[in-house]
């Protein structure tokens, strides 16, 4: 099992000060050993309606440049075979260029010899943070390139400014690294930086050893994020069976945060609208001092804190909100929305002549910050982690429907999204729309789990409804 666990930092200013240093070298050969890449990926690529189909994109000299066919390892390998030898030894010969393609991570690792001999500040790094470095520019590019499990890709790498290159990491830390000061005061043992003092508020778990120890720049300061592990412990997944006692269906929504299948209404917090007002008079302020002056920054790392303030707030209470609706059920029953698409901008309307129509948007601006303030993807991923965490269970059930059928007779009740109550006209039912979105999510997810031929709420109106009522209102 994997977990994190994260500390405050409290460095000295000199410690700072070497902190912020490494930051800013890592950044900086961050951007350069991306530049390498995409330069040699842009090289030897050419649209595709002007292919030549006879010739080289580029001479192959130049595919090749500065890239040495071979590299000579210069000691033992760490890893040994089951009888403890070395499993590659000192003067072995590995390529560089297998199949035409350049192992850029191996060849970008040796070049970090003749970086240091060209600009010395990087001596002062230690290597194997530099060598992580590398190791993010092999996996940035390789979310580029290769599909996941999906088929999909991620957009093109980007450089990263200042603000936008907030950690480094050292790869192997171990539990010995944090030790206590002559004073009796927690630190964490930074190779090259020395006993930094942290908030220890919270010990690691008996038989987690520490892996790795990433140190994180945020808007009140420094934080260290270590990863531990416990391999006794194993990673599954709770099969429990679902019933209608231990269960219960959630139907997210902004009128009601979540509204649950026993009859609980959730309201919704509004973190960011509580704080709309101070955050516009600071940047109204902003907007009036010199870029980058003093009272500038000082506004920035204002706004940056209320920022902080408003995502922690929200995460806090999310998380005591997925802790509670657990405390009485071992599975949850949620909808799988696509919250993309909730977020999607209107369609623009096109008139006559040509002129652009009116289509909501405006509206729809207030509705996609409220949708962001409640941040439904974040409590997705808490739930499921919470459940994780207790040996419980999350099913996701499809959307389409739960709001537009009855959960008693599964008849269908057309509302539109300003009407918020349910009446059934074929077998009484009269309740909330939310409450009875959340019933009937319950529904269909004990029905996805017991007929294998029910998956969604038109599925199930298929198997229990006779034909000629399926579509009364």
């Amino acid at each position: 099992m994997l977990l994190k666990y994260k500390y405050k930092l409290k460095p000295h200013k000199s410690q700072s000060v070497i902190i912020s240093n490494w930051l800013e070298i890592a950044r900086k050969q961050y951007n350069y050993r991306l530049a390498e890449r995409l330069n040699w990926f842009e090289a030897t690529r050419t649209p595709v309606n002007a292919c030549p189909l006879n010739v080289s994109v580029v001479p192959v000299e130049g595919i090749y440049q500065n890239i040495p066919e071979f590299r000579i390892q210069t000691r033992d390998g760490r890893k040994k075979d089951s009888n403890g030898n070395p499993i590659t030894r000192k003067g072995d010969k590995h390529p560089n260029i297998i199949n035409g393609y350049v192992v850029w991570e191996t060849v970008q690792l040796a070049d970090l010899a003749q970086t240091k001999k060209l600009f010395p500040e990087y001596k002062s790094m230690h290597s194997q943070v530099l060598q992580d470095v590398i190791q993010r520019v092999q996996t940035t590019m390789d979310n580029f390139t290769l599909p996941d499990k999906k088929g999909k890709t991620s957009g093109r790498p980007k450089f990263k400014g200042k603000h936008y290159y907030n950690s480094f990491s050292y790869p192997q830390l171990s539990n010995t690294n944090i030790v206590k000061n002559a004073n009796g005061r927690c630190c964490v043992n930074l190779p090259k930086i020395g006993l930094v003092p942290l908030v220890f508020n919270r010990p690691i778990p008996d038989r987690f050893k520490v892996k790795t120890g990433t140190v994180i720049r945020e808007a009140d300061g420094w934080y260290i994020s270590f990863t531990i592990e416990d391999k006794s412990v194993p990673v599954e997944v709770a099969e429990i069976q679902p019933t209608e006692q231990n269960s219960k269906g959630i139907d997210l929504g902004l009128l009601h945060y979540a509204v649950t299948s026993d009859g609980e209404f959730v309201e919704v917090p509004k973190f960011f609208r509580l704080s709309e007002h101070r955050l516009s008079k600071l940047q109204v302020r902003l907007a009036k001092k010199s870029k980058h002056s003093k009272p500038w920054k000082i506004l920035k790392g204002k706004i940056a804190k209320l920022h902080q303030l408003i995502a922690r707030q929200r995460l806090d209470w999310q998380f005591k909100l997925a802790y509670h609706l657990f405390s009485d059920c071992q599975v949850i029953f949620l909808e799988d929305l696509l919250l993309a698409n909730l977020l999607r901008r209107c369609k623009a309307k096109l008139g006559s002549n040509g002129q652009f129509l009116p289509n909501g948007q405006s509206a729809k601006s207030g509705l996609n910050k409220s949708l962001q303030d409640a941040a439904f993807g974040q409590f997705v991923q808490v739930l499921e982690y919470v459940a994780w965490k207790l040996g419980k269970r999350i099913i996701k059930v499809d959307p389409k429907g739960t709001s537009q059928h009855c959960w008693e007779c599964l008849s269908k009740v057309p509302k539109s999204l300003s009407e918020r109550w349910h009446s059934c006209s074929n077998c009484g039912q009269e309740l909330h729309r939310d409450y009875n979105s959340a019933l009937l999510i319950q529904k269909i997810g004990l029905l996805s789990t017991q007929e294998e031929d029910i998956t969604s709420v038109k599925t199930a109106v298929r198997a229990f409804l006779p034909e000629e009522s399926r579509a009364l209102p």
